[in-house]
């Protein structure tokens, strides 16, 4: 009974945290294979699988948006497998609308020989950019990072899973731009609505790295093929962005580093031939103060489905 008054506990909080906050990482890799779920496929035999997921978040002045990713798993032998994730986005508010292509993702992962109460598995790999962050809307001017669909950095990735008595779940990981092709050129001052004030300037932005924790509870409904998994992510961002004024000066943003808290909920149902259903729910608890990357979401909903041949 405990468990599942936890599950409700989560979704209410979910429900009730309806504020401006970053939903994630902008850079996404907290959705990355072992470092969102480690629940195992039903048919070990199978090697492949191919997953299409779409999502849709709520940020800044009523800004709408539309997340969707196709990703491909291969297992190489009993502890290896690669992985490769392309994303898309669509994003529309008061200061226009953009959709595009992503970033590609592209890793590989480590699993330890498996015991009886425990399991580890590590991976590494990277992001990159299918666009330089600067798009523009209908009347040519560019529209601020929370309106595109990459942050445009090549990035460096890399993560820890443990998972103990088939219930709790611990994920680490990191995440460091290396290269940075972000020629976002947005200023407040090129627009004439006072609410675009409420983005923070990101002319020439540069980007400092995240590191995360993931506290995860699996929970199987008795019979049933759903296992649902209420859990803790926390973000952190090491240091202050900057950006380019109108002179030309690098500047720092004040209070853009920090840790943002969310608390999720991942549901997944496992069909005969190993397919899977799933959805996802997430909202911030804790909240950098300045968040100019662009992931400012009061609430974030994802739906997958992931075919195992």
């Amino acid at each position: 009974m405990r468990k599942f008054s936890l599950v409700f506990f989560i979704v209410g909080l979910c429900k009730s945290c309806i504020v401006n906050a970053q939903g994630c990482s902008d850079a996404g890799f907290c959705s990355l294979g072992g470092l969102k779920s480690s629940i195992e496929r039903a048919d070990t035999t199978k090697v492949n699988s191919l997953a299409f997921g779409i999502g849709y978040g709520q940020g800044l002045e009523q800004t709408q948006y539309v997340n969707t990713y196709i990703e491909y798993s291969r297992k190489l032998g009993k502890s290896f497998s690669v992985q490769a994730k392309l994303t898309a986005a669509y994003a529309t508010g008061f200061a226009g609308q953009n959709i595009d292509a992503g970033d590609l993702f592209v890793f590989g992962a480590y699993r330890l020989a498996k015991k009886e109460n425990s399991n580890w598995s590590f991976l590494a790999g990277a992001k990159i950019p299918l666009n330089n962050s600067n798009n523009s809307n209908s009347n040519g001017v560019v529209l601020p990072l929370d309106y595109q669909s990459s942050i445009g950095t090549y990035d460096i990735i890399a993560g820890i899973n443990f998972s103990l008595k088939k219930h709790w779940e611990f994920n680490a990981g990191f995440q460091a731009p290396i290269i940075n092709e972000n020629k976002n050129t947005f200023l407040p001052s090129d627009f004439g609505d006072e609410r675009i004030n409420e983005f923070t300037p990101t002319n020439h932005f540069k980007r400092k790295s995240d590191g995360l924790i993931r506290v995860g509870y699996a929970l199987k409904i008795p019979k049933s093929k759903w296992k649902l998994k209420p859990n803790l992510l926390a973000i952190y961002h090491f240091g202050n962005d900057m950006y380019e004024n109108m002179a030309g000066q690098t500047i720092e943003i004040k209070d853009s580093e920090g840790l943002t808290l969310n608390g999720g909920l991942i549901a997944t149902y496992s069909f005969k031939n190993s397919d899977q259903l799933e959805f996802v729910v997430a909202t911030p608890f804790i909240v950098r103060e300045v968040r100019p990357d662009g992931l400012t979401r009061s609430i974030v909903f994802n739906a997958q489905y992931k075919i195992i041949f």
